[in-house]
């Protein structure tokens, strides 16, 4: 599937969903305007079974797959995969994969848009298994690395299982507040998902959990000084070959990537009136305000000074709540 969306009524396949204990059959379309259609909250939760083979597909979210039950054979465009209960992955838009040699296999398929449920999420991306589960294993293209998944120990199973029961219980109620409860209960399975990932890293370690292990050491560690050199050793690979390899990844350079999330902080320091432009400088790894803003309007295209001036016009007031009483506050 290319990435025009198709329409709505361009299927996929079928499969048999439990609804509330209930089976009925659900089609698949491989869209946001088939499968997501709320464009505020692209989130959708699918406790399938299947029997036969699902062909070879695509689709426009990312979803997280957790096999609850049955086996499997995994089709992708980089190998075929056996699955069993326990193996959790996730797939982005636009990756093939499909299933064969099916066994009353079951299936949590949870499809999002991840621009809604992983951007910003400052805290689960300092984790080595968020970077390796979410993000390097589902854009890997070497097949020895798309194979490398999560198996979740039957404990862990166990402690997945009610989060997603409490998640499509909030999606069927849909009670007040419900699409609080269910990001909330998202970030708590993708967050439980990363640490297990962690836990069972191989050994020795592959170049996807090393590169991962690197990713979360920046993310925790940018507002120091970083050294390539030291970055690498971590990889355990040399300089040359671990610049290269990062690149190849996240197409754009170590320095490049340190710098962005240096940047990202300073917007959100910037938007703090007691942070000026010296000290959110130093707070974000700068060594000088100068430098700091040269970068800052090379990445954001205006001045800090400029974008502080322009995001705190914007933020209400603190003390007021709503409009009457914020223009009565200003009046005294």
């Amino acid at each position: 599937m290319s990435r025009k969306a198709s329409l709505p009524g361009n299927i996929l396949g079928t499969a048999k969903e439990l609804v509330a204990g209930q089976p009925r059959l659900q089609q698949c379309y491989g869209t946001y305007a088939g499968d997501l259609p709320d464009p505020r909250f692209r989130l959708r939760l699918a406790l399938v079974e299947h029997e036969d083979s699902f062909q070879m597909h695509a689709h426009e979210y990312s979803e997280v797959c957790i096999v609850l039950g049955g086996r499997a054979t995994h089709l992708t465009d980089y190998g075929n995969h056996p699955l069993e209960a326990g193996d959790a992955f996730v797939i982005h838009r636009d990756t093939r994969h499909g299933f064969t040699d099916t066994h009353k296999l079951k299936l949590c398929n949870l499809m999002f848009d991840p621009r809604q449920f992983l951007s910003g999420q400052r805290e689960l991306h300092q984790l080595m298994g968020y970077h390796a589960l979410f993000d390097l294993q589902p854009r890997s293209t070497q097949p020895e690395e798309f194979k490398e998944r999560l198996h979740l120990r039957p404990a862990d199973l166990a402690r997945v299982q009610p989060l997603i029961a409490a998640m499509q219980a909030e999606i069927l109620d849909q009670e007040a507040g419900w699409h609080t409860v269910v990001r909330s209960l998202f970030l708590q399975l993708a967050t439980l998902l990363s640490r297990c990932y962690a836990h069972q890293q191989p050994q020795p370690a592959t170049a996807l959990s090393r590169l991962a292990t690197v990713v979360a050491h920046v993310q925790n560690n940018f507002r120091q000084a970083l050294k390539i050199e030291d970055l690498a050793r971590l990889a355990h690979l040399s300089t040359s070959q671990f610049q290269r390899i990062f690149k190849r990844s996240y197409n754009t350079t170590v320095v490049k990537f340190i710098t962005q999330l240096r940047v990202h902080e300073a917007c959100e320091l910037l938007k703090d009136s007691n942070y000026d432009i010296t000290r959110t400088a130093g707070e974000c790894g700068f060594n000088s305000p100068a430098f700091f803003s040269t970068q800052f309007k090379e990445l954001m295209g205006e001045s800090p000074s400029v974008y502080r001036r322009r995001i705190l016009g914007r933020l209400p007031d603190a003390t007021a709540i709503g409009g009457p009483l914020r223009k009565a506050n200003r009046r005294r």
